[in-house]
């Protein structure tokens, strides 16, 4: 059976530091030693059930129009992102509360708020 592991996000130069700054301090994530032959080329975070959220320096970096990354989160992500005055969308149904917001190199994030 399939065990969701990571997710690898394309970071043009110059804003891994925002990248990890919103992957810790809006999403929740921490960040992890990478092995030495990654040191400088790659960025790991990690959440409290062990997925992970690698970011690669990617100079061509081009986000897409459509996919995402689709995470559960907390219900206080939404104050996180006013405050850090990160745009986004609401929607939702059945008890289910979802933003839609992008990260600082234009990848999309689904973020899942079960009530």
């Amino acid at each position: 059976m399939p065990r969701f592991h990571h997710a690898n996000l394309g970071v043009p130069p110059g804003l891994e530091d925002a990248e990890g700054a919103f992957l810790v301090d809006i999403l929740g994530y921490r960040r992890i030693d990478v092995p030495a032959d990654l040191v400088g080329v790659a960025r790991w975070y990690e959440a409290d059930d062990a997925s992970q959220i690698h970011l690669s320096t990617d100079p061509d970096h081009r986000p897409a129009a459509r996919a995402h990354t689709a995470v559960e989160i907390d219900t206080e992500v939404e104050s996180r992102l006013r405050a850090a005055g990160i745009s986004y969308r609401t929607t939702g149904r059945d008890g289910l509360t979802v933003l839609f917001c992008a990260d600082p190199a234009a990848n999309r994030w689904e973020l899942r708020i079960a009530s």
